[in-house]
């Protein structure tokens, strides 16, 4: 297919995509524009263009059960995760069937949900097939299109894509962006998508978390902010913030009950800790590094203790980190921070693995 332009009056966006026909634009009152492009088969590749940052599940699972609303649906799972223009793109598939027995009609409708913070987006083929056709497109559209907004967002000066993965099934993806804070130290926000196969009530799970980090020059937590939703359910939505005493206040729910505590004690964030690590154990230090951190998943309402342990026999930057009764290794990369991870999930592992980095931390 050749490059087709994409531009038109109003549509806060332009560039080259793959198409077979011209592209077609439809703005929403909602401010959501749809961009459709005919790849030469019976049923166009198709996107939403959304107005503000998204989380992938919530999106994926919106888009899903808009559209299959009037079929069984048999099985959603994730296929792949990429990087494109430094942002994470999650790729599922999603099978249904329409009609009933003898007359079934299969179905499967192919979905990628780009969470760029500039341009995020999401983009459906419901066509049997065309596999590759649909990823070529989406790359095109992903890499080929820039936003033209009068406000653009503040870009990071570090940012990394990780994927996750059990074997070689994609279960998601972890996007790690830094800034620096206008009173001096950094802010660090990390975002992470989950999809659990299955059917609706058949253990079918979109899980998002999103975390807010402030910490001073010496990496020491200012304030914290974290919060989970799995599909319609808001899991967690909980707040540390330093008090002028030096200790923390903590607020919010986490499940369905009220998170409320005060914690005393220097805690350190995710950059503080990547420092201590540079400093120490990159330096060929052989003690172990002991931290005190903040870890809602673990426990809201008091520290965690994070002790990391070099793994000599498996390379220089190699680690076990213990988070309470939890053992992670750990790859860090030249500046502290984990490029990889084997964290365990019951009888399975997890591998947690750099994709892609932007900028230096």
């Amino acid at each position: 297919m050749p490059s087709r332009p994409v531009e038109a009056e109003g549509v806060l966006f332009r560039g080259q995509v793959l198409a077979a026909g011209t592209p077609e634009l439809m703005k929403r009152p909602n401010g959501v524009t749809i961009l459709t492009l005919p790849i030469g088969t019976s049923e166009p590749v198709t996107c939403l263009f959304y107005t503000s940052p998204i989380d992938a599940g919530a999106a994926a699972r919106g888009l899903l059960e808009a559209i299959l609303d009037d079929v069984t649906v048999e099985r959603v799972r994730a296929t792949d995760v990429k990087s494109f223009t430094g942002s994470p793109a999650m790729y599922l598939e999603a099978d249904y069937s329409r009609g009933t027995a003898p007359a079934v009609q299969p179905g499967r409708i192919k979905v990628m949900v780009h969470a760029d913070p500039v341009l995020p987006k999401s983009c459906f083929h419901n066509e049997l097939g065309y596999a590759r056709t649909f990823l070529d497109v989406t790359e095109s559209i992903a890499t080929g299109l820039t936003s033209t907004a009068p406000e653009q967002p503040v870009a990071p000066y570090y940012s990394d894509v990780q994927v996750m993965r059990v074997g070689e099934v994609p279960l998601g993806f972890q996007y790690t962006a830094l800034f620096g804070s206008k009173a001096g130290g950094s802010i660090l926000e990390v975002s992470t998508t989950t999809v659990r196969p299955g059917a609706p009530g058949q253990q079918l799970q979109f899980q998002d978390t999103n975390i807010t980090e402030q910490a001073d020059t010496s990496g020491v937590l200012v304030a914290k902010s974290y919060s989970k939703r799995v599909n319609d359910t808001v899991a967690a939505n909980v707040r540390l913030r330093r008090q002028q005493d030096g200790g923390y206040g903590v607020e919010g729910q986490v499940g369905a009950k009220d998170a409320k505590a005060q914690l005393g004690g220097e805690l350190i964030g995710e950059v503080g800790l990547a420092a201590r690590l540079r400093e120490g154990l990159l330096k060929g230090q052989d003690g172990a590094l002991e931290a005190m951190l903040w870890v809602p998943p673990a426990d809201a309402s008091a520290p965690t203790k994070v002790v990391v342990r070099p793994r000599a026999e498996a390379g220089a930057r190699a680690a076990t980190m213990e988070l309470g009764p939890m053992s992670v290794k750990v790859e860090l990369d030249a500046h502290g921070f984990p490029q990889r991870m084997e964290i365990p999930s019951g009888s399975a592992t997890v591998v947690q693995e750099r994709l892609s980095q932007t900028g230096e931390p």
